[in-house]
């Protein structure tokens, strides 16, 4: 998600530095600052991940309540805060490419790869 987050970005940027006025921003969303930004996004995620796993790990629970002839394991989520403040997280990315590319959607067709997010 934090690649597509940060192709929407570059996509904004370039149309925006194009317009007169608009030349300082491309400085910013080089080939290595988009590397570095996707490199953060995932670190991060991948922060909130083991912090979970590490805290309170799903664990396999066997549920005879409702079937005594069947064993069904179910995965216990572990920590419920974790395990949301990953999917908030997660979330976080997806509504922000949203956001930017609902603001792309005016791009001319042939550059317009971000009107796909949509």
């Amino acid at each position: 998600v934090s690649c597509i987050l940060v192709k929407t970005m570059v996509v904004l940027a370039v149309f925006r530095t194009s317009k007169p006025g608009g030349n300082a921003s491309l400085k910013w969303f080089g080939a290595g600052q988009q590397r570095g930004t996707v490199l953060v996004h995932t670190s991060f995620q991948a922060a909130i991940c083991t912090a979970w796993l590490v805290s309170a790990s799903p664990t396999p629970h066997k549920n005879t309540r409702y079937h005594n002839d069947k064993i069904v394991y179910e995965c216990v989520v572990g920590s419920v805060a974790g395990f949301g403040a990953l999917l908030g997280y997660i979330g976080l990315l997806a509504f922000l490419s949203f956001l930017l590319a609902f603001l792309a959607r005016n791009l001319p067709d042939n550059f317009n790869e971000a009107k796909f997010i949509t």
